[in-house]
Formats: C-alpha cells, structure tokens, sequence
C-alpha cells in the first residue's frame, strides 16, 4: 500500500488520501491496514433486491418487486427516526423484527387477499359485563338518539369484541399501529359520509324526536358502510369489527371538539362537551 500511496503517477482523486495516509507513522499505517476488512465475497449492487427478498421471506411473483419497494420505503422513514437526535418527539429507540416481519405481511396481502385470524369468540355480554360501560360515552351516544337497551347490549357486544380482537392483533404483530390509524380513518371517512348527507336538512325547526331518527338513520347507514372495511388491505375482515370499531371511536372523549370525532345524533358535538364536563364535576 506504501508502494501505491508514493506512486506519482497514481490517480488525482486519491492524492491527498494518499498524502495523509504517508504522514502517519509507520506503526499507525500498520494498525490502520489491519483494521482494514475486504470481503471479496459481498453481492454486487444488482444481487441486493434479491438477497434482501430471500431474507425477508418475500417469494418471487408478479407483485414482489412492488412488496419489496414497499418495505424499503417504510425502512428509510423507520432510519431516519432512529438516526434522529435533536427532535425527541421524532426519535425512533429501536424497531423490532415482529414490526418489520408485521410490514412484510401488511405490503405482501394488498396483493394476495386473505382473512385476518379472528381469536374472539361472540356471545351476548352479562350484566357484569355490561356494567363498566353504563356511563361511558359509547353508551350514552345511543341513548340520545332512543336506542333500547336490547339493541344498546347487541352494539356493545361488537365493541367488546371489537376491542379485545384488536388489541390481539397488535400483541401478536397481525397489523400495526400505524395500520390500525389508517383502519380508523376510513371508518371516519365512511361515517362522515353518511352523518353529512343524513343532518344536511336539520334546523332549528326539527324537532328532538326527528332529530333522535335521523341519528338512528346515521347509524343504521354507518354500520352497514363500515361492516366491509378491512382492517388491513388487501384482507377482509369480519363485518363486527370494523361496526365496533367504529362506536370504539365514539367512546373517545379526547376526540371530542376535533375532526375526528363520531356521534349519531344530530347534535352530538353539543351533548358530547356536556356530557364530559358532568363527568368532570
């Protein structure tokens, strides 16, 4: 290596490298050279995409270049939040290999279709059951639009369930937080949909017993929406999911006042307030 660093003729571009690597002394350009490590035997840049899929589980067909793509985006946003070292609200400690293996899932089923596994079994709640939820915000937002406490019981028991099989699925790496944000947005979407075109005519003339059925209209049409939302694209999901999930974020009170809220009735923005700040006192 001397031999080349001292060769005048030697290339421009390494000039100065090659100066400096003159100046150390004979003892730290040996300790520099044994550091070194050539791995005659690493895939050329053209292998990589295939190595990687092979790592990754990721069989060849029409669509893994597209799976593959998908990762590699997801990763780069993943090392620029572990790389991260101003912002603590966007630094990134550690990412697992359950996620990375759980985004591996998620890209290759837009693609090829199957059903998210289901784990809870559905019954008719108790009364014991029931009883935690009595004064929450789920079961209040029924009460105002006239629900009966039959047809309240059946709602929370799609909630219950709702609930419990989703919090499975991201224990057991089934889909993502991030996935599961995007699930709830869609749900949104749908209710919004349905909530905007139901209230377009409500006025201060409507009556609260009108305003009581176009909330049960609301949720009537809402539910039938969101039974076909998936969970995960390119999965389906099992209808009272996706019609718990979506009273799971009329329960949210810190979606009160926000964009992202959901209600039945008419009013719901007004009721919800009111109905948090008598908790509050």
């Amino acid at each position: 290596m001397e031999e080349v660093a001292t060769d005048a003729d030697g290339p421009g571009t390494t000039a100065d490298d090659r100066a400096l690597f003159m100046e150390l002394t004979t003892a730290q350009r040996h300790k520099l050279v044994t550091a070194m490590v050539v791995d005659d035997g690493a895939p050329v840049m053209s292998d990589v995409d295939r190595s990687l899929a092979k790592e990754l589980g990721i069989t060849p067909s029409e669509h893994a270049g597209a799976v593959l793509d998908e990762i590699k985006g997801w990763w780069y946003r993943v090392a620029v939040r572990l790389l991260e070292r101003k912002d603590p609200t966007y630094m990134l400690a550690s990412v697992s290999a359950e996620e990375l293996l759980c985004r591996r899932d998620e890209a290759v089923d837009r693609y090829t279709g199957k059903s998210l596994p289901i784990t809870e079994t559905l019954r008719n709640l108790t009364e014991a059951e029931m009883a935690p939820y009595r004064n929450r915000l789920v079961v209040s937002q029924m009460q105002w639009i006239g629900l009966p406490d039959t047809e309240i019981a059946m709602h929370l028991r799609d909630y219950h369930y709702a609930r419990a099989q989703r919090s499975e699925w991201l224990r057991s790496f089934k889909v993502t937080a991030d996935g599961l944000d995007a699930y709830e947005r869609d749900l949104h979407y749908e209710w919004e949909s349905v909530f905007r075109r139901r209230t377009r005519r409500v006025d201060d003339a409507t009556s609260e017993t009108a305003r009581q059925d176009i909330g049960q209209d609301v949720l009537d049409g809402t539910m039938e929406k969101v039974a076909d939302k998936s969970a995960r694209p390119g999965t389906s999901t099992a209808p009272w999911i996706g019609r718990g999930s979506i009273h799971d974020l009329c329960d949210r009170t810190e979606y009160v006042g926000s964009d992202r809220a959901v209600g039945w009735h008419p009013d719901h923005p007004r009721l919800c307030k009111d109905h948090i700040e008598a908790a509050d006192q």
